[in-house]
């Protein structure tokens, strides 16, 4: 058997004491470590990109895993998991309550040191026509409005972008925060939530496909007597925001424009509505806006019809393909005349237009048989010199 002398054993202790207590380095004292950022010890199983089970109630599969680098660098990267997650005392956590994104959290709101709550836009939620109602007067289908995690995640700081495009933190403007916030952590988390609040937080296409979950299903929509809405593919602003136009309106563009709340929504009957009658052509024109929409709108216009009710053209069209429908439904639509020229008005309406309106309307009669003359002579004449090709090439082969 191997003898260890004790000169051995003191001076392994030693050595060990010198690796973790050494206090100076570079002849200043090394600072305490700050808090680890898994300091509850929730990624010794949520690491795991397998952790996950099927809801028994839903058979869906619900994915627990947590990528904990990218956890710390988002918006609730300093929030505590038993901030949120009550009754976590027992592993499984099988009486785990739902999170309540109402209630107080333990971090300070910088300008009132008060604890911060989402409190006050969860009321404002709730009396909008997303809210699920109170206990008291609880809305029919409670269960078709989203919640908070339906139109929010947890998003990764992105903060803004420099010259080359490419999102980041700018360290000229960073030192400058550092001069007076000397911990560097914290300077560089706050400028990040700042610059994070100067983006977008979707792209248009992401906000329009998000409120189309909901939105395009008709029995949910038949539900509340509500449209589907899925004909906001057949539209101009449509093709727009598809094809990654900066300027292109988004459904929050015009249901949540400048002065108005996202967390507000009011039906189309009221008059705090952005969509309401009277408020229309302000919101097309969206005055006070970055987007340059129709600044020049008249009344008239914003009357327009922008979600039609039923499968739009692109879609029946689809829909006949698949074999979903059939040719029945274009005829229905062209005896809807729901594609038809917004030119064409009846003799009351156009009694009714202002003087301005009425020249407006006789440019646009001009325009279109112009228009229409045009593509009968180019599309006519291409026709004519095809046919005309085809006898000369069948005479040819016929002489040789």
């Amino acid at each position: 058997m191997m003898k260890i002398s004790t000169r051995g054993i003191l001076f392994f202790a030693g050595t060990l004491l010198a690796l973790f207590l050494s206090p100076v380095r570079g002849g200043a004292a090394e600072p305490p470590p700050g808090p680890a950022a898994d300091e509850e010890g929730c990624l010794i199983c949520h690491k795991y990109s397998g952790l996950a089970r099927i809801d028994q109630k839903t058979s869906k599969v619900r994915l627990f895993y947590i990528p904990g680098e990218k956890y710390k660098g988002s918006v609730h990267g300093k929030v505590l998991c038993r901030n949120c997650h009550l009754n976590l005392d027992v592993i499984p956590h099988i009486d785990a309550k739902r999170v309540d994104c109402s209630t107080k959290c333990h971090l300070k709101e910088p300008s009132t040191e008060v604890d911060f709550s989402h409190a006050n836009l969860f009321d404002e939620v709730n009396k909008s026509i997303h809210g699920k109602g109170t206990e008291e007067e609880e809305k029919k289908y409670p269960q078709d409005m989203p919640g908070c995690t339906d139109c929010h995640i947890n998003t990764v700081y992105q903060p803004v972008q420099g010259m080359d495009q490419m999102p980041g933190i700018s360290r000229d403007a960073l030192r400058r925060c550092i001069g007076c916030h000397t911990k560097e952590e914290w300077a560089n988390r706050y400028y990040q939530h700042f610059t994070h609040r100067l983006h977008r937080s979707r792209t248009a296409l992401e906000t329009v496909n998000l409120c189309l979950n909901c939105h395009q299903d008709e029995q949910m929509m038949a539900r509340h007597g509500l449209p589907a809405t899925s004909n906001y593919r057949d539209t101009y602003h449509w093709k727009g925001v598809l094809y990654g136009d900066a300027n292109a309106p988004d459904c929050i563009s015009c249901h949540a424009p400048v002065g108005y709340s996202v967390h507000s929504l009011a039906t189309m009957q009221s008059n705090d509505s952005p969509v309401h009658a009277q408020n229309l052509q302000q919101t097309c024109a969206n005055e006070m806006g970055t987007q340059k929409c129709h600044p020049s709108a008249t009344e008239r216009f914003a009357r327009g019809k922008i979600h039609r009710t039923g499968l739009g053209f692109d879609e029946t069209v689809a829909a006949v393909i698949r074999g979903d429908t059939t040719l029945e439904a274009i005829e229905v639509l062209r005896k809807e005349r729901r594609f038809q020229n917004l030119m064409d008005i009846d003799e009351e309406e156009l009694a009714a237009m202002g003087e301005k309106e009425r020249f407006q309307h006789q440019i646009y009669i001009i325009v279109k048989l112009v228009y229409t003359l045009l593509i009968t002579v180019v599309i006519g004449g291409m026709l004519v010199h095809q046919l005309m090709d085809l006898y000369r090439t069948v005479k040819n082969r016929q002489n040789h």
